[in-house]
């Protein structure tokens, strides 16, 4: 073999064996044409042996696929005077509609001289292209002789037709619907879009340009839905014209339609009754085939409501329309709510030529095949230039300068602007004839065609590009490879490859599959998921496989001196040509960046691989092995992050990127095939290939998501910092934990905040929930919950088992300096941080904002700095003063029970009211002095009388030690009653006015009074 590099054959010409001309001549937008002669139709004809019949009554046929022959048959079933017999057509365009009523007229009429049809049968034929009225009547006429006198509405005068229509409708428009008033106001010149005439006038050169440009065969109609719409807007009554719009539309469109009619051509109903009656007496059965209803422009109403009164003639009918047209088009057309289903009850058979994605039932691969070949033998035959070689043909399977492969494959790709639409049409256009037109080889002439899919590559991508253009459309499975014709490569010119890369076997040359191949024999085969095997199975399963082995290296040898033997594959299914499509738009996106369609397949297959060995979004502790703690996610959407290059490109501000590139072919195969399947091949799909591509990926966007929520947060702070210092807050908050001695207990860090203490909640307690220190406060402990769990995620190697590693420094570093980091919490700024990121154990449980939990953590610090003793310390004190007063280190717990004793007798002579707080102290004394204890009570009093320059955390454990202590000592109670029942005496003996005076007077022996007076003043000088 040679080994210079291949020639590629873009930029040199094909040969050609035909002549453009006849391209032209054969293949059209029309399956009637003046141009094609009946044998030349009779040789290019394919049966149309697939139309589904939801019934089909001559023949007992219901919910059954029938072929043309029954069609024909049951047309023909009828007798002279029968009645109307309508048969109902629909199908998608081009999809062989006006090919059958085309056969079914040649069937009926003959095809000459030799052909003379049915006998005493006559196919009135009005194709798509015959709009106009006197071509229409000449059509129905034509066997009887009949002089017609029509006027065709592209001859009309727009405004004067229209003025015309108007006038009548003024004088014949009946007062059972409107008053004359509002005909007046209906009919009236209004010169804007509302204007009858200017309705009519523009529906008419609409329609006239329209059959000019014959783009499409238009639709007929002097008012629209929206015309009419416009219309009752403006009118006075328009809400009656809105109540009964679907009355009122009907007979004004009717109206005018019927009046128009009538001026061209007459009464159609009664020309159509009266070519009947003529027909029959001529002993002549008429079948009238209307391919497309809508040819019938005007005249459709009419011949609809002629024709389904069975009883008004005698034609058989096929009457043809597009899917999708009755939706909204038939209700108006027949005047009817239930236009459609009253037309299928009363027709003789309801046919369908395409299924719901518009696929053309009859063209299967054989018949795809069979219709191209008809038409290139067609126009080669006719063409007046030389034939190809005859070892060319056979190189193609006598179809040049295609092969059965390249029809195939070609038909299974048609995309006709991003429908699933697949006709004989279709086909001719935008396969047959693309590629008969260009110079290009037609592997080359198919890149720019947008109406046709590139097809999967199956061949391995080591090879150069013009063996795969070529292989894709010209390639064949064989057992070893993709068997592509030598004479195929030798007719384009294309030297062939090395022997020892593709060798050749027979007339093949065969190359190897690639992924793509595996791909597509898994489309036809998925995979199943993975499963144990026991040992003997293994064993068995292996012997089997050793002697597999031997035979097929026996086998080898022996096909090597063989033929190759094509292997014949069976047509997709729906679910499978969808498949194939989403393989074949990864293959052109991953070899070259071309758009892809659909990406989410190979999306979802790459979440699925980041999934298998990773939690891709959650930022936790990366050596735990417990999934079940909190962890920060990156919650965006419904999945993870992953975009597709050029496509689902950029999604969010951090992401896992699949870059396009051959050289990632292999890897991404494995994901689509996932997002194909659902499953990992387990027998073809390399995991350690896979898991090395997550690890590395899943550690990147790790990286990615602590940078970006790191980047918030001050200098002094991290993640891990972060959630200590709260833990911190939460703590002493709770019970008044300081963090001062240098160290922060490891248990401390996992214990769960609980406020409830023996002596209450001091902080909670003191400070108004609507306070700025409240709010903060409430809000931060609302999160502990989250704060908990982020420690146990962080921090956690496992259930129980401390990263101390991890936790010693941040311990360290707080316990240090906690206010440093108090200060450092204030500059936390979550401006910039996505709402993605957020908090929980599972991601579809993270409903927590990270940025809200950061926030209210610097919130707390905040509101914790500017705590100060003056305003937020001042009923400790408050609680100080009568300690402080009364007070005496010589004190003992007997010298208060005197001296209350003695308080109190002094307050019965002066009569001081004894207040419950005065008993309780003076109970304590005497009933249970060993409760009050004066030497730790003085060593509170001294740490609440040394607060100057405390900090946030420790005012809040001071309130917890105030709280505390006033739980545990009843002194501070004793003091207090002190304070308060001297005050009382005090206020008693220097009170004024002469009630009092006169009280202390009327005592039976004032100088008990005075000797009482003197103890007052002896026991509160020793106080």
């Amino acid at each position: 073999m040679s080994q210079q590099p291949p020639k590629s054959t873009a930029g040199n010409e094909m040969p050609s064996y035909w002549d453009d001309q006849q391209v032209d001549h054969f293949i059209t937008s029309e399956a009637h044409t003046k141009k094609k002669t009946p044998e030349q139709f009779k040789e290019t004809h394919v049966d149309i042996d697939r139309i589904y019949a939801e019934n089909l009554t001559p023949l007992g046929v219901s919910g059954e696929f029938v072929t043309q022959e029954d069609v024909l048959n049951a047309i023909t079933a009828s007798s002279l005077d029968d009645p109307n017999r309508i048969f109902i057509l629909r199908g998608e365009p081009g999809s062989g509609k006006s090919q059958l009523c085309e056969w079914t007229k040649y069937q009926i009429n003959g095809y000459g001289e030799d052909d003379e049809g049915i006998e005493d049968r006559v196919a009135l034929h009005v194709s798509r292209s015959q709009t106009r009225m006197d071509q229409i009547l000449d059509i129905l006429t034509e066997p009887l002789d009949v002089d017609t006198d029509v006027r065709n509405i592209d001859d009309l005068d727009p405004d004067d037709a229209a003025a015309a229509i108007v006038e009548y409708l003024r004088g014949i428009w009946s007062t059972e619907h409107l008053s004359d008033e509002e005909i007046r106001e209906l009919t009236e010149v209004r010169g804007d879009k509302s204007d009858l005439r200017e309705i009519f006038a523009k529906n008419i050169r609409e329609y006239q340009e329209a059959l000019e440009s014959r783009d499409k065969n238009p639709d007929f109609n002097l008012l629209t839905r929206t015309d009419y719409r416009d219309l009752r807007l403006q009118l006075s009554f328009g809400n009656k014209l809105t109540e009964n719009k679907d009355v009122f539309y009907s007979v004004l469109k009717n109206e005018a339609h019927e009046y128009l009619s009538r001026n061209l051509v007459g009464d159609f109903k009664e020309l159509l009754q009266e070519y009947s009656q003529r027909y029959q007496d001529q002993g002549i059965r008429p079948t009238l085939i209307c391919e497309d209803l809508t040819t019938f422009s005007v005249l459709k109403e009419q011949l609809l409501d002629h024709i389904f009164e069975l009883g008004s003639s005698s034609f058989d009918i096929v009457l043809g329309w597009t899917i999708g047209w009755e939706q909204d088009n038939i209700n108006d057309a027949l005047a009817r709510a239930d236009a459609a289903t009253y037309m299928k009850g009363r027709s003789e058979g309801y046919l369908t030529m395409t299924d719901e994605n518009g696929e053309a039932y009859f063209l299967d691969d054989d018949a795809s095949v069979a219709l191209a070949r008809s038409y290139l033998n067609a126009i080669k035959r006719n063409s007046d230039v030389e034939g190809a070689p005859e070892e060319v043909e056979e190189a193609f399977d006598d179809i040049y300068p295609f092969n059965e492969r390249f029809i195939h494959v070609a038909y299974r790709q048609l995309n006709d602007e991003g429908s699933n639409r697949k006709t004989p049409r279709l086909l001719l256009l935008r396969v047959v004839k693309h590629c008969l037109k260009s110079s290009w080889p037609p592997y080359e002439a198919m890149k720019s065609n947008s109406f046709v899919d590139t097809p999967t590559f199956e061949i391995d991508m080591k090879y150069d590009q013009i063996y795969q253009d070529v292989s894709r459309w010209y390639g064949v499975p064989v057992d070893e490879g993709i068997g592509v014709k030598v004479g195929i490569l030798e007719t384009f010119d294309i030297d062939l490859p090395d022997s020892d890369k593709a060798p050749v076997k027979g007339e093949y040359v065969v190359f190897e599959r690639g992924r793509g191949s595996a791909v597509i024999e898994k489309i036809k085969n998925p995979p199943t998921p993975e499963h144990d095997v026991d040992e003997d199975e293994e064993t068995d399963e292996g012997a089997e496989d050793e002697g597999e082995s031997e035979e097929s290296e026996t086998d080898t040898e022996t096909d090597e001196e063989e033929e190759v033997e094509v292997i014949d594959e069976p047509e997709f299914t729906e679910e499978e040509r969808e498949r194939q499509q989403q393989f074949q738009e990864f293959q052109d996106w991953v070899t070259s960046g071309e758009e892809y369609p659909s990406s989410d397949t190979l999306h979802d297959g790459a979440v699925a691989t980041l999934e298998r060995w990773h939690e891709p979004t959650r930022l936790s502790n990366p050596n735990a092995s417990t999934r079940s703690a909190g962890g920060i996610y990156y919650a965006r959407g419904d999945s993870i992050p992953v975009s597709i290059q050029g496509d689902q490109q950029r999604q969010a501000s951090i992401d896992i990127e699949l870059e396009w590139g051959p050289e990632h072919a292999d890897l991404y195969t494995s994901m689509l095939e996932y997002g194909l399947f659902d499953v990992f091949d387990p027998q073809t799909t390399d995991f350690d290939q896979l898991r090395a591509w997550a690890d590395t990926n899943v550690a990147q966007f790790k990286h990615e998501m602590r940078e970006e929520i790191e980047n918030c947060l001050p200098s002094e702070l991290d993640i891990e910092k972060t959630l200590v210092l709260a833990q911190c807050f939460l703590i002493n908050s709770a019970r008044g934990v300081e963090f001062e001695d240098g160290e922060i207990p490891p248990e401390l860090v996992f214990e769960e905040y609980d406020s409830n203490q023996p002596y209450g909640k001091p902080v909670s307690e003191h400070f108004d929930r609507d306070s700025a220190f409240g709010q903060v406060f409430s809000d931060l402990t609302m999160s502990s919950s989250d704060i908990s769990d982020l420690i146990e995620g962080i921090f956690l190697l496992k259930k129980n088992v401390v990263d101390y590693e991890r936790l010693s420094e941040a311990r360290r570093e707080i316990s240090n300096d906690p206010q440093a980091y108090v200060d450092a919490a204030l500059m936390i700024d979550t401006a910039d941080l996505a709402d993605a990121y957020k908090v929980g154990t599972t991601r579809n449980k993270a409903n927590t904002k990270l940025s809200s939990l950061l926030d209210r953590i610097s919130d707390y610090a905040a509101e914790l700095d500017r705590l100060t003793v003056e305003e937020d310390a001042s009923h400790i004190q408050e609680a100080l003063e009568p300690v402080e007063r009364w007070y005496d280190s010589s004190h003992t717990v007997d010298d208060l029970a005197e001296w209350f004793e003695t308080l109190y007798e002094c307050a019965g002579a002066v009569d001081v009211p004894i207040k419950p707080s005065y008993e309780n102290a003076y109970e304590t004394l005497t009933e249970s002095p060993e409760e009050v204890k004066l030497s730790a009570f003085i060593d509170d009093v001294e740490q609440f009388q040394n607060m100057e320059d405390t900090t946030g955390m420790t005012l809040i454990a001071r309130l917890h030690d105030f709280a505390r202590s006033q739980h545990e000592q009843d002194a501070w109670d004793i003091y207090e009653a002190f304070h308060s029942l001297i005050d009382d005496l005090q206020e008693k003996d220097h009170a004024t006015g002469a009630d009092l005076e006169h009280r202390i007077k009327q005592l039976s022996e004032y100088s008990d009074y005075e000797q009482k007076r003197q103890k007052i003043l002896s026991v509160t000088e020793d106080l």
